[in-house]
């Protein structure tokens, strides 16, 4: 019987391709075989030297805050989150000595800084100690009208700055026109009605009305730019000696003068608050459009919202 031929050898320099395994899987290159535009690691470039670094700053300067710092932070954070309130007394020194692990110069030193934020007063002596004090838009106020004083800011400015705040409150109140809002509105009527004698409390009351106006629309940042420029109205009036409705420039006028004077101050108080019942009526009959025009009205009636008029005359004077 004759054997199986063996399979012809392939010969040096040969064209053909070597025949496929035996189940039709592909043969196994040899090592070296593949091309290198298919090999991952032959497309990476070889090193060509030290990687570059970036000539631009990554950072800047650090300051390590003083420890009086640090200490005057952490009380100011939990006065300002509500966890102490107004009158609430810090302990005493060598409580928080020990608390936060300062000397007494160091937490004597936290108490200026916040002293000078008016977030507390210190009283020295054996009743004395810190009290917490919460912010307040007049000590705000008090470094504003030192920055617009030294702008030359008017009282006029000032009076401008309201007319352009005040009358679209009204209209949002209008808009809105809330039971709540209205009965706010006519208490503090009455209040400016229990007081009508009394000029420095009516003046009170009716700045407490246009406040409202402002207050009532819930906008937060309103509410303190208004309570900071009635404050500056209230030193700039002071300073120059009529802080009060109804109050006399002059120390001792002659009795017929001061008569009329009187008279006048007491029409104009009754038209005032004729005015401020008027804007409650348009509140609570919802008209906006009326609220915002009879408001601005009443604002700019003595020119004090003019450019020009009689109050940018009387430059801001809180320094006396």
């Amino acid at each position: 019987m004759a054997r199986p031929a063996a399979p012809a050898a392939s010969r040096p320099g040969s064209s053909q391709a070597p025949s496929a395994p035996v189940g039709g899987q592909a043969a196994t290159e040899p090592p070296g075989s593949r091309p290198a535009d298919d090999d991952p690691i032959a497309r990476v470039p070889p090193p060509t030297g030290s990687v570059p670094v970036s000539a631009a700053p990554v950072g800047r300067r650090v300051r390590v805050p003083k420890t009086a710092e640090l200490v005057a932070s952490q009380l100011r954070r939990r006065i300002i989150r509500g966890e102490l309130t107004e009158g609430d007394a810090l302990p005493p020194e060598p409580t928080l000595m020990t608390q936060f692990g300062v000397s007494r110069p160091t937490l004597r030193e936290a108490f200026r800084v916040l002293e000078a934020e008016a977030l507390i007063s210190v009283r020295r002596g054996a009743h004395g100690g810190a009290r917490v004090h919460l912010p307040s838009p007049t000590v705000a106020a008090r470094y504003a009208g030192l920055v617009l004083e030294h702008r030359g800011a008017t009282l006029g400015d000032v009076h401008q700055a309201s007319a352009v705040i005040e009358p679209p409150c009204a209209a949002l109140l209008a808009e809105r026109h809330s039971p709540a809002d209205v009965s706010v509105l006519r208490g503090i009527l009455a209040e400016a009605d229990e007081v009508a004698d009394d000029p420095a409390a009516l003046a009170a009351a009716q700045a407490a009305f246009h406040l409202a106006v402002v207050e009532l629309t819930g906008n937060k940042s309103l509410s303190v730019v208004t309570g900071m420029l009635q404050h500056l109205v209230e030193l700039t009036n002071a300073q120059h000696g009529h802080a009060a409705v109804g109050a006399s420039p002059d120390a001792s006028p002659a009795p017929t003068a001061a008569v009329d004077r009187a008279t006048d101050n007491r029409l104009s108080v009754d038209a005032t608050r004729q005015i401020h019942a008027t804007l409650v009526d348009l509140v609570e009959i919802g008209d906006a459009a009326g609220a915002d025009r009879h408001w601005r009205l009443h604002l700019t009636a003595p020119d004090h919202a003019i450019p020009g008029g009689p109050a940018d005359r009387c430059v801001l004077d809180l320094l006396g």
